[in-house]
């Protein structure tokens, strides 16, 4: 099935590395023009802008901390006079600090919620007035398997991603008649650097618990990215699509 997202503007916040940098590849492949959102990784933000120039598409990096409101607005600020527009917002970043709850400081669950929820609110605030101008836009929220299944020392976490799949709903609810979509995409164990811990840790055991019997690609969560940022999903608002190769209903 051909997507086309040709003259789309598309943010992907954490779009250097991992599923941020598949779905940056990803969407530009499908032709839209990419901001590829980093805070620490300007090498690695640069390289995949590098990457897409190279296949002929269009990207630029942008360095902003998008649990801050005055840098998203900075940010945004950037994107209305560059392109006056935004049709595709993937909010992407995110952060783990397993901590067990019982000694969990309080610095690592705010760090966390700032990062993986605030971050995704303050951007979608921002967005939906670039999208209700054009009555038209979809945002894309990578949620996580973990916001719908227990896992230790991830109360935080899970919190945080549970938060995602809330604003999903009742943000689709609100913007549905603005002919703004909103989803959620909720990955499994996905090969990033971001997961590398806990799959040596137990990598085993998971690989066991896993129909499919092996972990995901993060080019798999970008091309369900893609594909509900299409016209192809046009009919798909307010939901929770999981990819995790069986693993929550195993």
């Amino acid at each position: 099935m051909d997507i086309e997202l040709k003259d789309r503007v598309a943010l992907v916040t954490g779009g250097s590395r991992g599923i941020g940098r598949a779905t940056s590849l990803a969407l530009a492949s499908a032709g839209a023009r990419v901001i590829v959102n980093y805070v620490k990784s300007k090498e690695k933000a640069e390289a995949v802008v590098a990457e897409i120039a190279a296949s002929g598409g269009a990207a630029e990096a942008f360095k902003a901390d998008v649990s801050k409101p005055d840098e998203v607005e900075t940010l945004f600020n950037h994107i209305r006079d560059s392109y006056e527009k935004l049709d595709i917002l993937v909010n992407n970043v995110g952060i783990i600090k397993d901590t067990l709850l019982a000694g969990m400081p309080l610095k690592e669950w705010d760090r966390v919620m700032d990062v993986n929820l605030r971050s995704a609110f303050l951007c979608m605030r921002a967005a939906v007035e670039l999208m209700m101008a054009e009555h038209s836009g979809t945002v894309i929220n990578i949620s996580s398997t973990s916001a719908i299944m227990g896992g230790r020392g991830q109360t935080n976490y899970a919190s945080s991603k549970g938060g995602l799949i809330s604003l999903t709903r009742a943000s689709a609810v609100e913007l549905a008649g603005k002919g703004i979509r909103v989803n959620a995409v909720l990955p499994g164990m996905v090969v990033t650097d971001m997961s590398g811990r806990i799959r040596k840790r137990a990598g085993d055991e998971l690989l066991k618990r896993i129909p499919q019997g092996r972990f995901g690609e993060p080019r798999e969560v970008a091309d369900l990215v893609v594909f509900l940022a299409s016209d192809r999903a046009s009919y798909i608002t307010g939901q929770s699509l999981v990819i995790d190769g069986g693993l929550s209903v195993s």
